[in-house]
């Protein structure tokens, strides 16, 4: 019985602690948080144009264009980056929820045995 609880609380916490911080790592590389950081105000999908020798208007508008493909791109990855952060606490959160009954498990389980007996013996 000591046996089992020293791998529970030691190696198999050690696992469990591990594997959060793999799943974390996970969620947060899923969502491409630091790729997306750095590209924030890059155009979306890249859509700039220039041109050369053009005429004032034609400039006016290319400018135009390419704000507008910032504007989309930054709105579009900086929502994705928030609703990576929401994912990843709601994930760490519910990890940690995990981590609690892990904790408390065996003590549960033990104290529901003793108070099985207890209603036996005392009918």
């Amino acid at each position: 019985m000591i046996t089992y609880f020293s791998w529970w609380y030691g190696e198999a916490l050690t696992n469990y602690l591990i594997a959060i911080k793999v799943m974390v790592g996970k969620v947060y590389s899923f969502f491409s948080i630091r790729v997306l950081i750095k590209t924030l105000f890059d155009p979306w999908k890249r859509d700039a144009y220039s041109v050369e020798n053009a005429s004032l208007q034609a400039r006016m508008k290319i400018w135009l264009d390419n704000m507008i493909s910032r504007l989309v791109g930054f709105a579009v990855r900086l929502f994705t980056v928030l609703l990576g952060l929401a994912a990843i606490l709601l994930f760490f959160v519910l990890l940690l929820v995990g981590l609690l009954v892990w904790l408390a498990f065996p003590i549960l389980v033990l104290g529901l045995i003793i108070n099985g007996a207890r209603i036996m013996i005392n009918g």
